[in-house]
């Protein structure tokens, strides 16, 4: 097995192919045209933390793009030039990550499962590190993305959004939250609702729109205002025909104090 192209491994994949990858797939010659699905499930700031990706190597011009799927990573547009390197093929990246460096992909194959590594010019002790399989990414059909602030995925049903300590009776500032189809076909049905003891004295600004097209957003804003002393949560519910993230669950806390 190779070892990681730098010391420090921040990303590490459990995919594993339904079918076994032979060292004659991941040829230079043999790439061209190939779509590679990958999935990051570990990682650190300032790449993904998990996710899914869909990269297809152009079968003219030496272009390479990545889609992603599900997760935090950016997607991106770049070029590639690949080469034979013992049982490896290197390949050559304008970039992997939007706004990095020049990279190199090193593809190789382990008891019939791919994996690559990627090390990242000017990026002191990181690399990237999973394995792959061959085929067409299912890109969900409608997709729902929440983000706050703006740039940071929310997950459902976990990440937590805290107002902080306001006065009883005043309103806190202002949070906006963004939500994105990232799906292939119309997020339809989008409602917005409050669920849980101290709903009331949290209060969400409406919805703009109940369908959004692919790629399109909007955004919302969400207050607290305290009625009563003492730590105050609810959860903003967002309906959606997402088949599984409806409602997306966004908790909400916050304190009154005197």
């Amino acid at each position: 097995m190779k070892n990681s192209l730098l010391s420090a491994a921040l990303f590490v994949s459990s995919l594993i192919p339904a079918f076994a990858i032979t060292d004659a797939e991941i040829t230079p010659a043999a790439l061209v045209g190939k779509t590679l699905n990958f999935t990051i499930i570990n990682g650190g700031a300032p790449f993904a933390t998990n996710g899914t990706w869909s990269g297809t190597f152009a079968a003219a011009g030496g272009g390479f793009t990545a889609t992603n799927i599900t997760g935090d990573f950016v997607n991106i547009a770049t070029t590639y030039t690949a080469t034979a390197n013992s049982r490896f093929t290197d390949v050559a990246l304008a970039k992997f990550v939007e706004g990095q460096s020049t990279a190199t992909l090193a593809l190789y194959t382990t008891n019939g499962v791919g994996n690559y590594e990627v090390s990242i010019v000017g990026v002191g002790s990181v690399s990237l590190n999973g394995t792959f399989t061959f085929g067409t990414a299912v890109v969900p059909s409608s997709e729902i993305s929440v983000q706050q602030p703006v740039g940071t995925n929310l997950t459902d049903g976990s990440s937590k959004k805290f107002f902080g300590s306001v006065k009883i009776g005043k309103a806190s500032a202002a949070k906006t939250f963004t939500i994105k189809n990232t799906g292939k076909s119309a997020l339809t049905g989008l409602a917005i609702s409050k669920s849980g003891k101290n709903s009331a004295e949290f209060s969400t600004s409406a919805l703009a729109k109940t369908r959004l097209a692919p790629g399109a957003s909007m955004t919302f804003k969400a207050t607290f205002k305290p009625k009563t002393k003492g730590k105050k949560k609810a959860v903003i519910q967002l309906k959606s025909n997402d088949s599984d993230e409806s409602p997306f669950d966004i908790p909400v806390t916050g304190s009154g104090v005197k």
